[in-house]
């Protein structure tokens, strides 16, 4: 037990922190109005996606690879990994990122929104997409 909480506590801070990042941004986005939540609501869904394909599929499959070739002794390939997920994450941050400043009208009309809504949907997720960068 004692190895399990100490393997364990830098991911249950690291969740928390991203927790109450979140509460605390909503807590403020919520006193700009309603418009503001429904825009925040629209949004949340791309974060979303992005957060869990960052973490889980491209951090799973690059922390597993460069851990397969450290533990075989092979730092010049795990050296190179890095490298390349480096590169890969920064296409793939910059591709979503261009997705949705190009089309983030026509994902987020199809997603419902409208009006004031979808005009700040629009401005809330330019604003996330730049400092996530």
């Amino acid at each position: 037990m004692p190895l399990l909480i100490r393997l364990a506590w830098p991911n249950v801070l690291i969740m928390l922190a991203q927790a109450s990042a979140g509460l605390i941004e909503t807590f403020f986005v919520a006193k700009l109005g309603s418009a503001a939540l429904a825009a925040m609501a629209l949004v949340f869904p791309a974060v979303m996606l992005m957060t869990t394909l960052s973490a889980g599929a491209l951090g799973g499959s690059i922390s597993s690879a460069v851990a397969r070739a450290l533990g075989a002794g092979r730092q010049a390939a795990a050296d190179a990994l890095v490298l390349h997920a480096i590169a890969v994450s920064l296409a793939f941050g910059f591709a979503f990122a261009a997705l949705f400043l190009l089309f983030g009208r026509q994902i987020y009309g199809a997603m419902g929104g409208s009006g004031p809504e979808l005009e700040a949907a629009l401005i809330y997720s330019k604003s996330s997409s730049s400092a996530r960068r």
